[in-house]
């Protein structure tokens, strides 16, 4: 792919702290808006851009309240928006977050309507959760999915056993009711911490299908959000949406000192610009620090197994097909330090090759 003539982006592309993006492509305003977990004052954050390299932050918030009983109405507990289509020709949009549940303090999944723009203000719906574990533990990180094969709407999301979601967590995937409103059926585990370089923990799942190969990958963060071991991985399948999906022992995207890329995660993976694909994720700016988003153009092999185009880097330009070459020119052949972040060089494949050995 040959460099596009003005286009390319500087990460991160929002200067505030803008957690766990989703973003949505509203086809009548030709329009993508990322929504961020709470943050800057609002229940939810959203940026918007005509170009993906480009975004520009919506002054109010787009679920402003109030919050229905069955939330608790405490600070800091409305995470990883995803918004969809409403259903069955009724117009409008679905916005789906984790909240609190007021009786166990433990996180569920509600949902929003808007009537008019992806801008909201989104309302809530119903009068309990979409899904709620009550005292087995949590359920959060929601993700809206059409499968494309079936028409079917599915929702995939993150339990856990404890109120720190960090016991027994376990990926899943529900088939939504034609509202978009309840489930139905059982549900079906997808993925489990597998790897040592996942600590054990695994959250926000996003579901992507790649139309060429028939596959399903399901990306997904592992480790501890606010340190530099977070890391943003994937699964693949070959056989269907229910699996089984099989996951590299290494992490797609990792942090990067020398770029200054740090705790990689939150991510979700769209078609954008100039029909590229694209991953957008959040980084820290520290340890303990602001998560500010970032996006990257990927590729995907012929058989559905996703490459970054060049590995991301925070303060440095790189032009939209032209990442490899941009990179050379900032960072000469500097290796990544402090993790191979999926972008290849004879560094990065040492070092998979070492972490394939301590997984096997």
């Amino acid at each position: 792919m040959p460099a596009h003539p003005h286009l390319g982006y500087v990460n991160p592309v929002t200067g505030h702290d803008f957690a766990d993006p989703g973003v949505f492509y509203d086809h009548p305003s030709q329009t993508w808006y990322a929504y961020g977990t709470n943050g800057n004052g609002k229940n939810i954050q959203c940026s918007y851009t005509k170009d993906f390299c480009s975004w520009s932050h919506h002054d109010q918030d787009v679920l402003p309240g109030p919050l229905p009983a069955y939330q608790s109405g405490a600070e800091s507990f409305l995470w990883a928006p995803e918004v969809i289509e409403a259903p069955q020709g009724r117009g409008g949009y679905l916005l789906y977050v984790s909240c609190q549940d007021a009786h166990y303090k433990k996180q569920c999944i509600g949902v929003a309507y808007s009537d008019r723009s992806p801008l909201g203000p989104f309302r809530w719906i119903t009068d309990r959760p979409l899904i709620s574990r009550g005292e087995h533990g949590g359920t959060l990180d929601p993700q809206p999915f059409e499968d494309p094969n079936s028409g079917k709407r599915y929702l995939v999301y993150k339990t856990d056993w404890d109120k720190m979601y960090t016991q027994h967590p376990q990926l899943w995937l529900s088939e939504l009711a034609p509202d978009g409103l309840s489930l139905v059926g059982d549900m079906q585990p997808l993925q489990a911490p597998k790897h040592h370089y996942q600590h054990g923990l695994l959250e926000a799942p996003y579901l992507f299908y790649h139309q060429p190969s028939n596959s399903y990958v399901l990306f997904f963060s592992s480790g501890t959000f606010s340190k530099d071991t977070y890391a943003t991985s994937y699964a693949i399948s070959h056989s269907g949406i229910f699996g089984p999906y099989e996951c590299p022992s290494h992490p797609f995207l990792e942090t990067d000192k020398a770029r200054q890329i740090m705790g990689p995660g939150g991510a979700c993976v769209v078609r954008g610009v100039e029909n590229e694909h694209f991953i957008v994720f959040h980084a820290l700016e520290r340890e303990e620090g602001d998560r500010k988003m970032c996006v990257q153009r990927i590729e995907f092999a012929q058989d559905g197994t996703p490459h970054l185009s060049a590995r991301p880097n925070c303060g440095k330009r790189l032009r939209l097909g032209a990442e490899q070459e941009d990179d050379h020119h900032h960072f000469g052949n500097q290796p990544p330090v402090g993790g191979a972040s999926g972008g290849g060089g004879k560094m990065g494949k040492f070092l998979n090759k070492v972490k394939d050995k301590l997984d096997s």
